[in-house]
């Protein structure tokens, strides 16, 4: 019985020495090498940046020597002034054209009947005398009367041609008798260049029928309404 006893008798507890140990995870010591300056080191200094100018350049105003032009989208050749265009909206063969009065630096081909939208006419195609390239045709003569304000003025299709404005910077001493305009303002006596021809309007519908239609007679008119 006492060995019974003595075989359930609780162990004695583990002293702490005996205790399990855990593995402590130690961050590595960083060593960052500093270098002390010596006082007679020399101290270099980034170099010099230009000289900026201490005043602002004078703005000059740019000076539009040459009237707007309309020229050859293959070669650049002038073939109207921008003041020409009697209306923008007119149809040609690849869309959208432009009604102009007289054009330059372009051949006139042989007159043929041709039925376009609004009735038959005849007309002459038209080319750039730099190129050869086709850029539209002209009104010779037309059947029905109502089209006949359009004789003897030309199409030019807007995907032939390219606007042109020139705008150059004139000295102060060569200013004399040239107009000049800031970029984006203009001068009230050239109104007429913008004009274009205004099918909804029963004046002007008027002029063109009897072919006295004028782009500064017309900007002067719609100045006074």
């Amino acid at each position: 019985m006492f060995e019974i006893m003595s075989r359930r008798r609780p162990s004695a507890p583990t002293p702490p020495d005996a205790a399990p140990r855990f593995p402590l995870y130690l961050l590595p010591t960083l060593r960052i090498p500093f270098r002390r300056r010596d006082v007679s080191d020399p101290v270099v200094s980034p170099p010099p940046l230009a000289s900026e100018p201490t005043t602002p350049p004078s703005s000059v105003p740019l000076t539009r020597t040459q009237p707007d032009t309309l020229r050859c989208a293959n070669c650049a050749t002038d073939l109207a002034y921008h003041a020409q265009i009697v209306s923008k909206g007119f149809m040609g063969r690849h869309g959208r054209a432009y009604l102009a009065t007289d054009l330059i630096n372009i051949r006139v081909g042989r007159p043929e009947d041709r039925h376009l939208v609004t009735g038959p006419h005849v007309v002459a195609d038209i080319s750039c005398v730099g190129c050869g390239a086709v850029v539209g045709w002209k009104y010779v003569d037309a059947r029905v009367p109502g089209q006949k304000y359009k004789v003897g003025k030309f199409i030019l299709e807007t995907g032939k041609v390219v606007g042109f404005a020139s705008w150059e910077v004139v000295p102060s001493s060569g200013r004399d008798g040239v107009k000049s305009w800031h970029a984006g303002e203009d001068e009230e006596g050239d109104d007429e260049s913008l004009v274009v021809f205004d099918s909804e309007d029963e004046d002007e519908c008027e002029d063109i029928f009897a072919g006295v239609w004028d782009a500064k007679v017309v900007a002067r008119r719609r100045r006074s309404k």
